[in-house]
């Protein structure tokens, strides 16, 4: 077993006009009881009061690095932040979301406990006000488990999920895999990433606490999606369910791209229905313009998964499916 050592953590930050949350997100990160931090705020050219911030920021503690640039986008924003890193770790946040003070201390524990490569934890949705919404989140069991076994929990189950924020990972991993985000993606730049560094990583440690604080605004992406960000939600599926087949994992990568875009769908079709149809969403695509696979091939990859009470809701899911298709 491997004991604690100090290796610098590099924490990113993209941000784009976030006067309004900023500082509490960079206030939970310089609070962590773990100290040897390198903060990179990187500002994806700001109109507000943001950048002003981020240098007061880097005045008064010498961790913090402002890196201000043109608007472009905040996947070229985290790989601008992960190329001016130096930690031995890295993790990212959103602008909009904080920590809790014992973030870095527990899953930097754990990766040094465990001798992994990645560590993951749980995480609260929470509204404006910091009240959790009480949104199904990952359940996690303290253990490490091997890549193999954490790209099965990933493709499977609610365990890991594709976010950015709620892992931390060696520098290295990224660096050397030449593992960057899509810059030609406006939306779901994550998920590929996470998958391609698990890929790499020898062991993933997990930590059940719930250390992070993801904070949803009516308008997310996670909620409300156009054709562009449709298309690359599509793509990216598609990307995932490739390297899945590369490693063996046919079954689990072709149910991810299945199950995930049926539940994508049934949320824009309840969006949809909400707004009294004015979303737009009936009878607008294909069933190919967003599915990877046939209708029975994509019914076979979601059953390969389930039990008989989730086969029952997810053939409803898919008839409804169907009504809303071309």
């Amino acid at each position: 077993m491997e004991k604690t050592r100090n290796d610098l953590i590099s924490v990113v930050v993209p941000i784009y006009n976030a006067e309004k949350y900023i500082r509490r997100c960079v206030d939970s990160i310089l609070a962590q009881s773990y100290r040897n931090l390198e903060v990179i705020l990187v500002d994806d050219g700001s109109t507000d009061s943001t950048p002003g911030i981020l240098d007061e920021y880097a005045e008064v503690d010498e961790r913090v690095k402002a890196i201000h640039k043109k608007n472009v986008g905040h996947a070229h924003s985290r790989n601008r932040g992960l190329e001016a890193a130096t930690g031995e770790f890295i993790t990212f946040m959103d602008c909009d979301d904080y920590m809790y003070p014992d973030f870095m201390e527990k899953m930097y524990g754990a990766i040094c406990q465990d001798d992994s490569d990645l560590a993951c934890c749980s995480f609260n949705y929470v509204d404006e006000q910091g009240e959790k919404l009480g949104w199904s989140e990952p359940e996690l069991e303290r253990a490490a488990v091997s890549s193999i076994e954490a790209q099965k929990d990933f493709l499977t189950k609610v365990k890991i999920e594709g976010f950015s924020w709620n892992k931390l990972v060696r520098r290295s991993i990224l660096i050397d895999g030449g593992i960057r985000y899509p810059e030609d993606q406006k939306a779901f730049v994550d998920m590929f990433l996470w998958y391609r560094a698990i890929s790499a990583s020898r062991s993933v440690s997990y930590v059940p606490d719930k250390l992070y604080n993801y904070y949803q605004m009516p308008t997310s992406v996670v909620h409300t999606i156009n054709d562009v960000k449709l298309n690359n939600f599509r793509t990216t599926l598609g990307n995932i369910r490739g390297m899945a087949h590369e490693n063996g994992l046919v079954a689990e990568g072709d149910y991810y791209a299945s199950a995930r875009m049926l539940s994508q769908v049934i949320d824009q079709i309840k969006l949809d229905v909400k707004s009294g149809f004015k979303c737009g969403f009936w009878h607008k695509f294909k069933w190919d313009e967003l599915f990877l696979m046939d209708k029975r091939e994509t019914l076979q990859a979601i059953f390969s998964q389930e039990n008989g009470g989730s086969k029952l809701k997810t053939r409803l899911k898919m008839m409804m499916v169907k009504l809303y298709m071309k």
